[in-house]
């Protein structure tokens, strides 16, 4: 199983598939490398395609610390995938709080990349919905150390945000939980505290 260290010395798994210009997929907080696999699958007939689990999602490491999340750790995480595998150069997609790196990742280090794709990005980025951003965060961190990751990924996945999934494509949305259910809650409790310094630093 491949990994990449980055410079504070965690291991982010990744995979790779394809050939020719570099694609990278960030994904977002309720999923994982897997999130990409349909556009893993196609875009490599095209694209070398890289996909990688952040920090605080399986297989890579979970750090305890809630300092080793931020936005800056999220975009220089990208940039050790990117060094790992000797990418210059990259076009970055990323979705949701993988929009937040990828878009961060374009204003610090516009000369690693080719191109952005930023989806549902921006999200409590109003400077006037802040302090109610950063309510539901810590009270959707304050979920998984509750209740724990099984418990805490029934009640994230379901809301208004993921009916149109559910009721579209049971088997995927199925999935989508089971897959989310995996990650321990430390890592999804420090991530949601981590993308609080996401939106400060969106707002600056």
């Amino acid at each position: 199983m491949p990994f990449a260290k980055t410079d504070d010395g965690i291991n982010l798994h990744y995979e790779e598939v394809g050939s020719g210009q570099t694609l990278i997929f960030v994904h977002e907080f309720a999923g994982d490398y897997r999130s990409w696999e349909y556009q893993m699958r196609y875009f490599a007939r095209y694209f070398r395609c890289v996909t990688f689990s952040a920090r605080g999602y399986l297989p890579s490491d979970i750090p305890e610390d809630p300092k080793h999340y931020s936005q800056e750790r999220a975009v220089k995480d990208i940039v050790a995938v990117m060094d790992h595998l000797g990418v210059e150069k990259a076009h970055i997609c990323g979705l949701s709080m993988g929009g937040f790196a990828s878009l961060h990742m374009g204003i610090s280090y516009s000369h690693r990349v080719h191109s952005l794709v930023i989806a549902g990005c921006g999200y409590g980025a109003e400077p006037a919905k802040k302090e109610s951003f950063q309510a539901e965060v810590e009270s959707a961190a304050k979920l998984f150390d509750d209740v724990g990751n099984i418990e805490g990924a029934k009640k994230y996945t379901i809301g208004p945000t993921r009916v149109q999934f559910q009721n579209k494509d049971p088997r995927g949305f199925a999935e989508f939980a089971a897959q989310m259910a995996e990650h321990p809650a430390i890592g999804s409790a420090n991530t949601l505290r981590g993308v609080q310094k996401i939106l400060m630093a969106s707002t600056k």
